[in-house]
């Protein structure tokens, strides 16, 4: 067996991973996507295992996968660092990101080590908050640079569009709404736009409504949806088999579409902010509306 490993082979295994997707993989290493699947494909020939099961569209990590991957992160690292010593960055400085939990933390982080590797005297400052509370942060100078969501509509030339999302409405497997009765919800907190469209669309249909649990963690809501205590407004990337999309609530309350977006602050740090925004930008970029 040929023992050594490709450092842009391991990059591509670790970037499919992150994203879940070879095309978000290729757009972020700016290759073909033929080329992301033969590099890994020739990791795969390599080491005689397989790497990713490929079911379809859908990609999962095998066990073999989540053994490299934990070397590989290790080995990209040493590399960037590396490389970092004999050509070092001028960049340095401190930068302050605030992001939302329904961003995809996954790539982010992976992105963010790679970045903190190759300017090693960049000082990145990693925030999760609500997209309101992020906002007021970055108005106040606090933050530099967010990423969150609002409902889709115009926007102006100081944001950049990642991409939109379906929002629904979710239950649990085994509640159903009937008529006149009043529905428990859940959501993010009081700072939540879930929260405050999903109380207005009830209000106005006539329905009423108690708040039966206030939690800033999608674990934490979906545990608390497919328990049994309420419903709740997701996002379409937080669903999983736990809960379900409530589709007599969906008919009668339809939800809008939600954008995400990058914004950077004027602050005296916007030069740095702007360097890690686009490479946020470039990883992040796609549109899962349907």
């Amino acid at each position: 067996m040929n023992q050594r490993l490709s450092i842009d082979a391991l990059r591509a295994l670790l970037c499919v991973i992150d994203t879940g997707s070879m095309t978000r993989a290729a757009q972020q290493l700016n290759l073909s996507q033929s080329a992301v699947s033969w590099k890994i494909k020739r990791l795969e020939a390599q080491l005689g295992r397989t790497l990713l099961d490929r079911q379809g569209a859908a990609l999962a990590v095998t066990a073999d996968g989540e053994v490299l991957a934990e070397h590989g992160r290790r080995i990209l690292s040493a590399h960037d660092r590396a490389l970092a010593h004999f050509a070092p960055s001028a960049l340095q400085g401190a930068v302050r990101l605030g992001a939302t939990e329904q961003t995809p933390l996954p790539p982010l982080a992976a992105l963010l080590a790679a970045f903190s590797d190759r300017h090693p005297q960049v000082d990145v400052q990693l925030v999760i908050g609500q997209s309101q509370s992020l906002r007021r942060g970055l108005a106040q100078g606090e933050l530099d640079l967010i990423l969150y969501q609002r409902f889709d509509g115009p926007h102006d030339e100081a944001e950049t569009l990642l991409g939109r999302e379906r929002l629904h409405w979710c239950s649990s497997p085994g509640w159903h709404y009937r008529q006149g009765e009043s529905i428990k919800l859940v959501s993010y907190g009081p700072d939540c736009f879930y929260r405050s469209l999903a109380e207005r669309l009830l209000s106005t249909a006539g329905i009423g409504c108690k708040i039966t649990l206030e939690c800033p963690s999608i674990t934490g809501m979906l545990t608390a949806i497919a328990a049994g205590m309420g419903v709740g407004v997701l996002n379409q990337r937080c669903l999983d088999r736990r809960v379900r999309i409530d589709r007599t609530l969906e008919r009668l309350l339809p939800l809008p579409t939600v954008v995400n977006a990058l914004r950077i602050g004027e602050g005296p740090r916007r030069s740095l902010a702007q360097t890690l925004g686009s490479e946020i930008a470039a990883a992040l970029q796609t549109d899962t509306a349907s």
